[in-house]
């Protein structure tokens, strides 16, 4: 990896803020644990993914618990839980007396799980490229591994949505762990469940969505196009800088509207230029809903892929660093092999693509199926069920 030195000044400085919440941390065996959860989807850059599900589940099933919210600044806590502002003193507390944490990623590397917490990790996607312990030697940092090491000896609950996951966080993150430490749920994401609602339900999100966005013709077929993010793509300070494929100059077929989501790991590098014309739904609150709004898919190696596909949608791959991608993290299967849709290298390819839409789907119709019995098999919309079940039971 290469440090300019603007990126290790900005590290320095990251490192000192943490050593000063470090030293107001105070997790103590044998406290008495606040009858409360602690929600955090990205470090409290955003209120979703399935922790928003399980809230918003646990708020009718279990109102006798507190609840409470990471957030970082521009986030607001969901109406009926406190926001604790991220490394606040008032965040220091809950982190260390609240009974329940859930996470989709991962706390500092100052956490202790204290005696009696309950940990459930969520994670925040079916892997496609390779996580923590399954990178190659020197593409990730030894911090990383650490933090990544102790975070998953603190779960109790590992979430995952497929076989096929399961086998990939015990390799990546060694999950449970060889003592018979914790326990993974192989029940599908919360996050997914509304993909699989009713009809009547699915078709009222999309409408409403659609006209939320100013789409004003149900005959528009809206296309989300939705790339990860690149660690080699990054400014001299180190902030992960945004990624889009599909310049201004380009202009949908007819009948077809854009929309742009950009990475959550790159909010701090995003403005309103970053979508390049197209709707820019970055900053739309809840995914999923995107997922129903939209007739078609546009990503490269995003976890997208594998949501997306419950809802039998075309998609398309706009994947014109492949190679270097493949290089850089390496995947977990032969994803040009099995891919529910074309992989385009150049924007003009992803637009012929779009103009013979319904043959595409057509012409990966079979190995579209064979991804939905791979990856989507648990993904009935009861998934949410299942985790309060096992984790959080009943008053």
């Amino acid at each position: 990896m290469t440090y300019t030195p603007a990126r290790i000044i900005g590290a320095l400085r990251r490192r000192k803020n943490d050593l000063i919440r470090s030293a107001l941390y105070r997790p103590v065996d044998g406290v008495q644990l606040r009858n409360a959860v602690l929600f955090e989807a990205f470090d409290g850059k955003v209120i979703g993914d399935s922790p928003l599900d399980i809230f918003n589940a646990l708020k009718i099933s279990r109102p006798d618990l507190e609840f409470f919210w990471t957030v970082k600044p521009g986030v607001q806590a969901p109406q009926g839980s406190t926001g604790l502002k991220y490394g606040s003193r008032e965040w220091l507390k809950v982190l260390a007396t609240a009974k329940f944490l859930v996470n989709n990623s991962a706390f500092p590397w100052y956490f202790k799980k204290v005696s009696g917490q309950i940990y459930l990790q969520t994670w925040h996607g079916t892997p496609l490229k390779r996580l923590v312990r399954d990178i190659e030697a020197g593409k990730v940092s030894a911090q990383y591994l650490s933090t990544m090491r102790k975070e998953a000896a603190a779960w109790d609950y590992l979430i995952s949505p497929s076989a096929y996951a399961t086998k990939c966080f015990a390799s990546s993150f060694g999950f449970p762990i060889k003592n018979g430490s914790g326990n993974t749920l192989e029940v599908g994401y919360p996050r997914n469940d509304r993909l699989s609602a009713s009809a009547d339900e699915r078709v009222a999100v999309r409408n409403r969505v659609r006209k939320q966005l100013g789409v004003k013709s149900a005959q528009t077929q809206l296309v989300l196009y939705a790339p990860t993010w690149r660690d080699t793509n990054r400014n001299a300070i180190g902030t992960l800088q945004t990624v889009n494929h599909i310049d201004a100059a380009t202009k949908m077929p007819k009948g077809f509207q854009l929309m742009y989501r950009g990475h959550s790991m790159t909010l701090d590098a995003h403005n309103s230029k970053t979508a390049n014309g197209a709707i820019d739904v970055t900053d739309y609150p809840d995914i999923t809903e995107l997922y129903l709004a939209a007739d078609v898919l546009i990503t490269d190696y995003s976890s997208v892929m594998f949501d997306f596909a419950i809802t039998g949608k075309p998609m398309i791959f706009l994947t014109p660093d492949i190679d270097k991608y493949v290089a850089d993290r390496g995947f977990y299967f032969d994803f040009v092999a099995e891919a529910p849709g074309p992989i385009c290298h150049t924007t003009a390819e992803v637009i012929a693509a779009l103009e013979n839409i319904n043959e595409v789907a057509k012409q990966y119709g079979k190995a579209y199926k064979a991804w939905q019995q791979k990856f989507n098999s648990l993904e009935d919309g009861k998934a949410t069920a299942r985790v309060i079940a096992a984790v959080f039971g009943a008053k």
